[in-house]
């Protein structure tokens, strides 16, 4: 059993929720499970499984946070440009180039803004959807292992 077995099932049963309710990736991601790894080592398969998931799931919510990256720098600049473009609009002479500053920070800052909140958004669909798995196998998984 390996890690690349274990990232196969995991993006089965994303793939799989994508396009069908939680029961149907649910039974596709066991199935899965004991076609890979056969009946005697799906404990330990399991087992690998889940602690693999908590890492995505802990590597996500901190090291994938758009808030957090280099958006966040580039959004704040986008505010600052805008206010030296409002500034520069209070001015006669730099009206026309206060015009053309504010109009292109806000263009580029509301693309730059939904791309923030889809990346956030896709994140957050990810973890629910690792969320899902772990409670799976431990739904799954005899209580003393």
């Amino acid at each position: 059993m390996t890690t690349i077995k274990i990232d196969e099932a995991i993006e089965r049963y994303v793939n799989e929720r994508k396009t069908s309710d939680r029961k149907v990736a649910g039974n596709r991601f066991l199935s899965y499970t004991y076609l890979a790894c056969g009946e005697s080592d799906t404990a330990n398969f399991m087992k690998k499984a889940r602690s693999l998931i908590r890492y995505y799931i802990d590597y996500l919510a901190v090291l994938e946070n758009p808030l957090r990256g280099p958006q966040a720098g580039w959004l704040v600049l986008m505010s600052i440009v805008f206010s030296f473009g409002l500034y520069m609009l209070n001015d006669e002479e730099m009206r026309v180039a206060g015009i053309f500053v504010c109009s292109g920070t806000l263009v580029n800052g509301i693309s730059l803004a939904r791309a923030v909140i889809a990346k956030w958004v896709e994140t957050a669909v990810m973890i629910a959807f690792y969320r899902e798995i772990v409670e799976l196998i431990d739904s799954t998984l005899p209580a003393e292992c």
